[in-house]
């Protein structure tokens, strides 16, 4: 995920530098996101020996490291890991070749990869198909296509998270001349998911769709909001006053996120709640 970093404070660049980034995204909303891949995956049957596994959109390769985890893990697998953050991709590819892992990893968009047709057993998507282009059908066909008849395809999306709000009042604040950006399609009830994956070509009767919920836990709530608006801040365009204002946008994050209905605090720790949708299709 990257974002235009023309005035992003130093404060932001500091925290992001080198693989910065990537524990960042570990630390605040990939532990909720690692969570979703951890029940999605299993909702699915023990992968057989021999699977042919993609890893789409994998960041860090959270679902990689998740499947050959498992317990058992599965036989003789192959997974190929893609995304098109380099910064993510060298982090994993550095474990890869430390752990001697059967994991492919290349930068490759997930609207126009390389693989043949009808090529994996399985293609995971973690909170990624709605980046995708024409409101995630360019990905979705990309799936269908890449899928072997009879495997398994799973994507899921965001329906809530507790710290979305806060978000956007904290850009409105420091930013009150500058809407907060909003995407042409909303994916929160469900239907966009479902939608892309049956125009895609996957069929309604081998369509199984979910929800889920997961909580972001802290007991260091401000150092969770410094960190989650240097990785996210700039989603809503940096500011040249956004490097005075650093300490006010952390404050107000803070302030914010406690507000929340979907955030609790529970001796001493805080929790934000999240959820998704879920579908798992056979193509």
């Amino acid at each position: 995920m990257a974002f235009n970093v023309q005035h992003q404070p130093k404060q932001a660049a500091a925290l992001l530098q080198g693989q910065g980034k990537v524990s960042i995204y570990a630390a605040t909303g990939g532990a909720v996101v690692a969570d979703f891949a951890a029940h999605n995956l299993s909702l699915l049957p023990p992968f057989p020996p021999k699977s042919i596994i993609h890893d789409n959109a994998c960041g860090a390769g959270t679902v990689s490291r998740l499947i050959l985890s498992s317990k058992p893990p599965p036989s003789n697998p192959k997974i190929h890991a893609t995304d098109t953050d380099q910064t993510f991709l060298d982090a994993l590819q550095s474990d890869v070749l430390n752990n001697a892992w059967p994991i492919q990893v290349s930068n490759q968009r997930s609207e126009a990869l390389s693989f043949p047709a009808n090529y994996f057993t399985h293609s995971i998507t973690n909170i990624a198909i709605f980046f995708t282009t024409s409101a995630g059908l360019d990905g979705a066909k990309e799936i269908h296509r890449t899928l072997q008849p009879g495997g398994t395809a799973m994507v899921n999306c965001w329906e809530a998270l507790a710290w979305l709000a806060p978000f956007k009042l904290t850009h409105k604040v420091l930013r009150p001349e500058k809407p907060y950006p909003t995407p042409p399609v909303l994916w929160n009830d469900g239907t966009q998911i479902q939608k892309v994956m049956l125009e895609a070509g996957f069929a309604k009767d081998k369509m199984r769709v979910e929800k889920s919920e997961a909580w972001a836990r802290t007991r260091d709530l401000r150092t969770w909001a410094e960190l989650s608006w240097a990785f996210l801040g700039g989603l809503g365009g940096w500011t040249e006053t956004d490097e005075a204002r650093w300490d006010e946008a952390v404050d107000l994050m803070v302030k914010y996120m406690l507000e929340q209905p979907e955030t609790e605090t529970v001796d001493g720790e805080v929790r934000m709640k999240a959820s998704q949708w879920i579908v798992i299709a056979t193509k």
